[in-house]
């Protein structure tokens, strides 16, 4: 009887394979499935046939791992060409340049030279220094605007990695518990595989496989976002992202990886220092200019005053021209020693002395602002090259994994023909040892 049972066991076999091939085929064109082969071993003992031994899914680990490091490569540049190209272009347009309106500025000066006293130079120089103000406030209000969307898009992003993380925390649980039970995992595993894609995307991960067949997911430097079925939760205040697991609160650092890490660092990088630099530009032109007008004196004769006026807190962001300021107190007139430890005003109202003092202060004050744009472009100019270099080395990952785990069609076609001629061959089997036991029983 044991040709019989060759027979029946390699028929057995050879339909398990045609139903792996026909998953196959069926699954070729879905995203993320891994095809499944059939895994056979010769039965224990002696012309016992065959015996199906599992059913694999064809993965590479190390593929796998390769597509989560791309993915989160290139969305974490990305993220941060976002905004570095939105402050490039912004702080680069010419009726936003601060150099150009601070040399508009200096041209007023320079025209009132010829007559201080007249009040529509004056007033040109009072316009000037407001236009300069209007454009540093829509830098402000551009800059603002970037952070402020920044944390808009960190706590949506946070919002979606929690999603994904209690999504594998689940798939985690279903394949421990079909794993004990002995059923069939491939279709939990494949969207599990697919999930950790989504979420290197958001930020990148280290994964640990465990013998219950789950995943201990964790960020670069070690913080927990899914062990087994349990799954961090990650929350926002501001632009700071802190990550809790099991009431242990751990802070989220700027080289997590993916797109979150691209918003904090370009926040870190670029958004908070370009404000700081504008910051230090904006003080040193108005403290420059008010210098040198409070060194001299005004149409009246009275000591000059500020012509801008500012929170040192927060310069760009509340830099005015001094309301108080009318233009008969524009002090363009110079000043000498009145013996007595004081001043006097040099010259009679069209003296210009002083104004040449104020011209001269403002050299090289905006110098800086040049500098932050060309660093500005430097760094876009790296980033944009390094997005280049992530997508081809995603599509390359992607690609690595699909001639490995990906269904090939010519080859399924092949393993059908294979299949079906060994399931023709294993009913034949089975017919001829009908036929010789008939014939045998018909002797008797």
């Amino acid at each position: 009887m044991s040709m019989l049972y060759n027979g029946v066991s390699g028929l057995n076999a050879s339909s398990a394979g045609l139903q792996i091939v026909s998953q196959n085929v069926a699954n070729a064109k879905v995203a993320g499935y891994s095809r499944q082969t059939v895994i056979l071993q010769t039965n224990d003992g002696a012309l016992n046939g065959v015996k199906i031994t599992k059913i694999e899914r064809i993965v590479d680990g190390f593929l796998n791992d390769d597509i989560w490091r791309t993915k989160s490569d290139l969305n974490y540049y990305e993220s941060y060409q976002d905004y570095l190209g939105y402050l490039e272009e912004v702080l680069g347009t010419d009726s936003l340049n601060l150099n150009d309106a601070v040399a508009k500025l200096n041209s007023a000066f320079n025209a009132a030279l010829s007559s201080p006293e007249s009040p529509a130079y004056r007033q040109q120089v009072i316009s000037s220094a407001s236009a300069m103000v209007q454009n540093l406030q829509q830098l402000n209000g551009a800059l603002t605007g970037q952070v402020e969307k920044l944390g808009f898009e960190l706590t949506a992003l946070t919002g979606n990695t929690n999603t994904v993380l209690a999504d594998i925390a689940e798939l985690n649980a279903k394949i421990s518990e079909a794993t004990a039970l002995g059923h069939d995992t491939s279709v939990l595993m494949d969207n599990r595989e697919q999930a950790i894609i989504e979420l290197s995307g958001y930020i990148q991960v280290d994964v640990t496989n465990q013998a219950d067949g789950s995943l201990h997911i964790t960020t670069l430097n070690g913080s927990p976002l899914v062990m087994a079925g349990k799954a961090a939760t990650l929350s926002v205040a501001g632009t700071d992202v802190t990550l809790k697991f099991n009431n242990q609160t751990f802070s989220i650092p700027t080289g997590v990886g993916g797109s979150l890490g691209g918003l904090l660092k370009v926040n870190a990088e670029v958004l908070e220092p370009s404000r700081l630099e504008l910051n230090t530009l904006v003080s040193g032109i108005a403290d420059a200019l008010n210098t040198a007008l409070s060194e001299g004196f005004d149409l009246n004769g009275n000591a000059g005053v500020p012509l801008f006026v500012y929170n040192a807190a927060d310069p760009l962001g509340s830099i005015e021209v001094n309301t108080t300021l009318t233009v008969d107190q524009l002090a363009f007139r110079g000043r000498v020693p009145d013996g007595f430890g004081g001043w006097l005003p040099a010259g009679g109202k069209g003296d210009n002395s002083n104004l040449i003092n104020i011209i001269d202060s403002m050299k090289g004050v905006a110098g800086g602002y040049d500098t932050l744009i060309g660093k500005l472009a430097i760094q876009s100019k790296q980033v944009q090259s390094s997005i280049k270099t992530s997508v081809v080395l995603h599509d390359k990952a992607i690609a690595a994994r699909a001639s490995v785990s990906g269904v090939n069609l010519d080859e399924e076609a092949a393993n059908l023909t294979y299949y079906r001629q060994l399931y023709e061959a294993n009913a034949k089997v089975i017919s001829t040892a009908d036929q010789m036991f008939m014939t045998l029983m018909a002797m008797f």
